[in-house]
């Protein structure tokens, strides 16, 4: 609560205010009426901090929304069900989507791969020692599909075009790897845009329509670490959910389709005015 209360202390001030004045105004009539205050001032302060507690409760849940944890975006335009959350992606059962780069590189060596990418820690969480085995899924996946050759220097030689979508399972759980960024041959930084994340997401869920058989699907804010994207994370969220009505336009992809925020962006997401823009 604390810490909520400093990410919005704004919200805070602002509902003490009104809490003081509300309080204030009974009691000033009152003093005028009968002379003097019916309770000492440590009492007024006391309560003044709780109902100011109460109405910054009721401007997180209904107002402002820095409480809200979750959002369904209705549409009458097809029955798929979007939500938006704060969460783990990796402890949700269904489909996660992973973003990669356009080579789906297999080495987490913090040069071709971070170990703190998404696909970094994917490949070491469900594929340790075995990286191998996930690049074998990988490539049996998207066998037939065009790539052109590179001749870099190190990691894989196959680059893909944006979007480009293979899946991989281990044990119960899937994923669907995109390729979602550009790759640097010489200094292996990748990079990725507005254009590029609407791509990847369309050829994503594209991919997703003929593997999910209607289980629900999880989307991360993809491009927001080293993707480099360098986009407010409200406004990916607002670029994936562009690509998710387009695409679940065409046809129907599977019931439910959530957007997964890590909760350590909870002060730069607000779900209260993501469900209101896209009512």
């Amino acid at each position: 609560m604390i810490r909520i209360i400093f990410n919005n202390w704004l919200s805070f001030f602002r509902s003490l205010l009104v809490a003081m004045g509300a309080l204030w105004l009974p009691i000033e009539a009152y003093e005028g009426l009968e002379g003097n205050a019916p309770i000492s001032i440590g009492f007024f302060l006391i309560v003044c901090v709780v109902l100011a507690l109460v109405i910054f409760a009721i401007d997180g849940f209904f107002v402002s929304g820095f409480f809200r944890k979750t959002v369904s975006i209705d549409s009458n335009g097809f029955d798929t069900k979007i939500v938006v959350k704060f969460g783990d992606l990796l402890a949700q059962e269904g489909w996660k989507s992973i973003a990669v780069n356009d080579f789906f590189d297999s080495k987490v060596d913090d040069i071709i791969i971070s170990s703190n990418s998404l696909h970094g820690q994917v490949i070491k969480k469900y594929w340790p020692n075995n990286s191998v085995g996930w690049q074998a899924q990988i490539y049996e996946d998207l066998k037939g599909l065009s790539a052109r050759r590179s001749k870099r220097a190190e990691g894989n030689t196959k680059l893909y075009p944006i979007g480009t979508t293979a899946q991989a399972t281990v044990h119960d759980h899937k994923f669907l790897f995109t390729a979602l960024t550009h790759t640097d041959e010489a200094t292996f930084q990748t990079t990725a845009s507005a254009e590029t994340l609407i791509c990847a997401v369309r050829g994503m869920l594209t991919k997703a329509r003929s593997v999910c058989s209607n289980e629900p699907l999880f989307i991360p804010l993809m491009g927001t670490g080293l993707g480099r994207l360098g986009t407010k994370h409200a406004i990916v969220v607002d670029l994936i959910l562009v690509a998710i009505f387009e695409e679940t336009k065409l046809s129907k992809v599977t019931d439910t389709i959530t957007i997964v925020i890590s909760n350590d962006k909870s002060s730069q997401v607000n779900l209260a005015s993501i469900s209101r823009d896209w009512k």
